[in-house]
């Protein structure tokens, strides 16, 4: 598969519960193209995207970042306590934008956890983990109930997305995504920012626009 002008950039996706399928669906109905892997084989989940993400590829998780394009985005929608059964060579060369979040009732694989009683955000965790990728935290602080909708809201006033990374042009191809699918990207001063993002920080699950994202964040409202 090769970029050419206009065609939409692949979106790959490894974690086909929930809030994978939420998102398959959000950015088909965006007109991206959509690559979806699980720990099960492709064929294994036919009847399960055929219910809850139909517009989807199915794809090994070995091949998740092997869409032809020269850096592939693949969203992480892995639970963080299932990381380990993740392996970071899949994900080589990837912009990794990490969707996941910490709940507290769930034990977290033990580099995790040093990293998060060491005062490190998850997300700076997850991009030690995965060093071959650049790590992007952005789309954990919309409930997977919103992310097939949340982007098409009616009214004049599109919901924010925060993006933050170490990586400008990282950050940027997230923020074209989240253009894409619907949102006003809010940019975040760097990944450690992305802390605010996470189910214990000011903005998680509250639908709100580009400004006040901003202000409780510190970041930068992109202007699409």
């Amino acid at each position: 598969m090769t970029e050419l002008p206009g065609t939409p950039r692949p979106l790959n996706i490894l974690g086909a519960g929930r809030a994978g399928t939420s998102l398959a669906r959000a950015a088909a109905s965006a007109g991206l193209p959509v690559r979806i892997a699980s720990s099960r084989p492709p064929t294994a989940m036919r009847l399960h995207l055929a219910q809850y993400a139909p517009r989807t590829t199915a794809v090994a998780a070995a091949e998740i970042a092997q869409d032809g394009t020269e850096q592939p985005i693949v969203v992480l929608m892995v639970p963080q306590e299932d990381l380990d059964s993740v392996d970071p060579d899949w994900l080589d060369g990837c912009v990794l934008v990490d969707a996941t979040n910490r709940w507290a009732e769930e034990p977290l694989p033990g580099w995790l956890q040093s990293a998060l009683d060491a005062g490190r955000s998850s997300s700076q965790a997850v991009a030690a983990r995965f060093s071959g990728a650049t790590v992007v935290k952005a789309l954990n602080h919309v409930s997977h109930w919103d992310l097939d909708t949340a982007g098409r809201s009616p009214g004049p006033e599109r919901r924010a997305l925060g993006v933050a990374s170490d990586s400008e042009d990282a950050a940027a191809a997230v923020g074209r995504l989240a253009v894409d699918l619907g949102f006003v990207p809010v940019l975040l001063p760097g990944l450690a920012a992305g802390r605010t993002l996470e189910p214990d920080g000011p903005v998680f699950n509250r639908p709100m626009s580009a400004p006040e994202l901003a202000l409780l964040t510190g970041g930068t409202v992109v202007q699409d």
